[in-house]
């Protein structure tokens, strides 16, 4: 995930006023962010689990360039205290882009910049489609568990495989499925692995195809746009009813490890 400073966007015309955000200041309230991306732990796994020649196919492909993210600590208060300065912007219709007021300036997020730091491809909107490979990769590698198999439980399953003695092609795939579902997705737990899209992994060129980029932009757009709805009324009132509650706890979904990217590049910079 690269650097730039290209999406710091002052827009001719005058700055919205903050009774214009989303959240008024006066309703601002302090948070616990837990995000739901995994990126450390995976490229970590895959790093472990790999041997060097499928590590070098891993790192030639479309997301060998996030191996190089070893560790990158998601600041949850850096990140809160960006989603309360989100704003309406025209009609609310846009789809590709996000707008924040930070300090006297109105700040865009937009598919574009996101692309330009994840590194991952634009594209138009795509549907997955479900490719008739009977469930070979599930079927081969974790016992035809259909419906059976969560991210968590996942996590462990790919630990204990032994892909080193694998097919190199089936361990790249398992690993880009494996990348794809639990960081670009960035779900709970107990959420099922997407088994359509291990069957997607198994037509390795059209899964390569796919706009990461893109569909990666819309779950992250829809866990900003929708993550803060109804949590400052519910702060207040909690408040209310006891004086110990200081602080609202939330979860962010998507690839948040790239939103905190962003903010650090975009908004900081």
């Amino acid at each position: 995930m690269g650097k730039s400073k290209l999406a710091l966007h002052n827009p001719p015309g005058p700055i919205k006023e903050p009774g214009m955000m989303k959240i008024p200041y006066v309703d601002h309230f302090p948070g616990r962010i837990t995000s739901m991306c995994k990126l450390d732990v995976v490229v970590n796994a895959i790093r472990e689990k790999l041997t060097r020649q499928q590590l070098k196919l891993f790192k030639d492909d479309i997301f060998g360039h996030f191996l190089q993210c070893r560790s990158y600590p998601f600041s949850g208060v850096i990140v809160h205290n960006i989603l309360l300065r989100q704003v309406s912007h025209g009609d609310g219709n846009d789809k590709d882009e996000l707008w924040f007021q930070v300090g006297d300036h109105l700040i865009r997020l937009s598919i574009g910049e996101w692309c330009l730091v994840t590194g991952l491809c634009y594209g138009e909107k795509v549907f997955l489609t479900k490719h008739k490979t009977n469930h070979r990769l599930l079927n081969k590698y974790f016992g035809g568990r259909i419906r059976d198999i969560n991210l968590g439980q996942f996590e462990e399953i790919f630990m204990n495989l032994r892909i080193k003695t694998m097919n190199d092609t089936d361990a790249l795939k398992i690993a880009m499925f494996y990348f794809a579902d639990r960081v670009l997705h960035g779900r709970k737990d107990h959420c099922q692995i997407n088994f359509n899209l291990l069957n997607e992994v198994d037509d390795i060129n059209h899964f390569r195809s796919i706009p990461w980029g893109r569909l990666s932009w819309e779950t992250i757009y829809k866990s900003i746009d929708n993550v803060l709805n109804g949590k400052a009324k519910k702060f207040k009132k909690a408040s209310a009813e006891n004086p110990l509650h200081r602080i609202e706890k939330y979860n962010f979904y998507g690839f948040t490890s790239a939103v905190h990217v962003s903010e650090e590049v975009f908004f900081i910079t």
